[in-house]
């Protein structure tokens, strides 16, 4: 195409030469409409190739989770446990593909996410990001509209029931305030290390029963210091725990309040504490010794989201590689897209994983998080 605008243009020129090189006013004249005609033919290839342009950018094959511009209008909410530089990462992505549709974010635990849901009938939330993981069965499925993404084939987990759409992998780690913990004179490599005197009153967890992150850490406790996973052992550790520990119904308290001095260590995220260390917070994560486990966490479209075209899209980009994959670089998270690179994270097979019953989990959470609570009011 810019070959035929630079033909044109040089037909212009030749002929305003050949117009210099003779006297005579028919050869003007010639000369005169020749130029004429030569602006013409450029402007006329030049309106061809932006018509082309146009015609290419509107062919353009768009990913197969990507829908249409305007087929995604207004605005959609977005629930979320998502700390900010991850959701820095997926508004950067929804404005290229959808620049019509605003996004407005509440950003809160999961606990009191769904329970906003649950108690505001004006509630206007179109889906829940973050939270909602492969052992939690049925707890939400009260708020929640089942939806399979269009590219779920290319996910390496998968929510049989249909309610679930998996972005992350979450394992668990501590957080810790070095500047605090060497000034105790101690180490802190795992579970067992929490159980230092020093650290009385200087730990903070979030609530296993309203927070995502307490019920995880909950789950890997039990996995890793008992000989079976919720045996008498493992409650054993916990009992020695809980009078060191302050807890708390937010998981965000739990890392903020370690980097603002407050606390020595928490227990939380990795890709969380990961993320925050990448953009300057003065902590370290610590995988326990001990071992770790490891579970699929997603999203889900609320019941009756008023914007339900806008969810559908919401959760198809956050299946994506694309997404994960740009997320992994800006805040460290572990990818549920076969198709996505692991980055600045230890690899799977040096964290001694695991492996959990996820249908023991979701018979036996109620029982779980209520043992839980009558040890913290009775030991507190």
């Amino acid at each position: 195409m810019k070959k035929r605008l630079l033909c044109a243009g040089l037909s212009a020129v030749m002929a305003l030469s050949l117009a210099a090189c003779g006297g005579s006013s028919s050869t003007s004249t010639t000369a005169a409409a020749m130029t004429a005609a030569a602006t013409e033919a450029a402007t006329e290839t030049a309106a061809q190739t932006e018509a082309e342009a146009e015609t290419e950018a509107a062919g353009e094959e768009r990913p197969a989770y990507v829908r249409g511009e305007d087929e995604i209008t207004g605005t959609i909410t977005i629930y979320t446990t998502m700390e900010e530089t991850q959701q820095e990462a997926l508004l950067g992505l929804w404005n290229k593909y959808y620049p019509n549709c605003k996004v407005e974010i509440q950003a809160d635990s999961v606990g009191t996410l769904a329970t906003r849901i649950r108690g505001d009938e004006s509630c206007d939330a179109d889906v829940v990001i973050g939270g909602m993981f492969a052992a939690d069965g049925e707890t939400y499925h009260d708020i929640l509209q089942p939806y399979v993404s269009v590219i779920d084939d290319e996910q390496l987990y998968h929510d049989e029931s249909g309610y679930y759409t998996f972005y992350d992998v979450q394992v668990m780690c501590l957080v810790v305030n070095p500047e605090l913990r060497d000034e105790l004179g101690i180490e802190i490599n795992g579970y067992e290390d929490l159980l230092n005197p020093e650290l009385k009153g200087k730990i903070i967890l979030a609530a296993p029963d309203s927070t995502s992150s307490g019920w995880r850490q909950l789950q890997t406790i039990l996995a890793t210091m008992g000989d079976s996973f919720d045996d008498e052992k493992g409650w054993d550790y916990i009992k020695q725990l809980i009078p060191s520990s302050f807890s708390t119904t937010s998981s965000k308290d739990v890392y903020n309040l370690v980097i603002n001095g407050e606390y020595v260590v928490g227990l939380s995220y990795e890709s969380t504490v990961a993320a925050l260390i990448k953009d300057g917070a003065q902590v370290e994560c610590v995988y326990m010794e001990e071992g770790n486990t490891a579970m699929a966490g997603g999203a889900a479209i609320v019941k009756d989201a008023p914007n339900l075209p806008a969810a559908q899209a919401m959760i198809d980009l956050l299946a994506s590689a694309e997404f994960q994959n740009i997320r992994a670089a800006e805040s460290s998270g572990r990818g549920s897209n076969g198709n996505v690179d692991l980055q600045d994270l230890p690899a799977d097979d040096t964290l001694n994983l695991i492996d959990l019953d996820y249908d023991y989990l979701r018979d036996h959470k109620e029982d779980i998080c209520t043992k839980w609570n009558d040890l913290w009011a009775e030991l507190n």
